[in-house]
């Protein structure tokens, strides 16, 4: 136990140390690689992105060529990659110049019921670096992501539909992967005239990233029933310590999350 706790805190202190070596948000304008393919990898960027976000908890790109705004988000931390999976993750772009906001979401999945998630079938327990997953058991997952996430869903885009297929051919493509050390990758691609923008003259724009909300279990509220575990006298303190602590954890697990920002368009 005390082994698997020195390489829990390892691999923390690890992500950690290499979040502190980024802005919170993306200083600079970037160049689209001419080898990046929309498969949801970053190999293109060696799997190191420009900023990581400690609202959201997920480490980002963002970069454009001529013809494309680009996003490319990563992350290890399973209630963030759960969330984004269950109900998608908003690029929301404001045109400074007309006003108006494009949202685009992806993954999108359409739900029978309130409590079915697709998260519910990947079994990732606690984050070891150390500890691979097997190919062909990632290759599983991926496939149900594949299987479940085929629209993605557009508002405030003129001449579009709400929900669009991945394999569409409106200027609009994303796609989601994890790899062998059960790091999630998701990517998107859309054409700067959707948006209204144009990369000729710097255009700078608003955005925002947002991992939405899935619907959970409720706070707790001060009607909650508690029992000592092994008996003992609940205290005031102890009480509102307790429900602090599991209502902190709701919130990391259904709660969420987002950060605005600018981006100047690289000519």
């Amino acid at each position: 136990m005390k082994k698997l706790q020195l390489l829990l805190f390892s691999a923390l202190a690890y992500v950690s140390a290499y979040a502190q070596k980024l802005p919170n948000k993306q200083e600079a304008s970037i160049r689209i690689p001419a080898t990046v393919k929309i498969d949801g990898k970053a190999a293109e960027w060696d799997n190191k992105l420009k900023a990581y976000n400690t609202a959201t908890d997920f480490s980002y790109t963002l970069a454009n060529n001529n013809e494309d705004l680009y996003l490319v988000i990563q992350t290890k931390d399973r209630f963030v990659f759960n969330k984004i999976i269950d109900r998608g993750l908003t690029l929301s772009v404001k045109n400074t110049k007309t006003g108006k906001t494009a949202n685009i979401t992806y993954p999108h999945t359409t739900y029978t019921g309130k409590n079915e998630r697709v998260s519910s079938g990947f079994g990732f327990g606690m984050i070891i670096a150390e500890q691979k997953v097997p190919e062909d058991e990632i290759a599983g997952y991926n496939k149900m992501l594949k299987a479940r996430h085929k629209f993605i869903k557009v508002d405030g885009v003129e001449g579009l539909d709400s929900l669009v297929s991945v394999y569409n051919e409106n200027g609009i493509n994303a796609a989601e992967q994890f790899d062998n050390d059960k790091v999630y990758t998701l990517e998107m691609a859309v054409k700067l005239k959707l948006l209204g923008l144009s990369a000729n003259d710097g255009t700078k724009f608003s955005y925002k990233l947002r991992v939405n909300t899935v619907p959970g279990a409720p706070l707790l509220g001060p009607d909650t029933k508690m029992v000592m575990m092994g008996g003992g006298e609940i205290t005031p303190e102890i009480r509102q310590q307790a429900m602090f602590d599991m209502n902190e954890k709701v919130v990391k697990m259904y709660g969420g999350t987002e950060f605005d920002g600018e981006y100047t368009l690289a000519k």
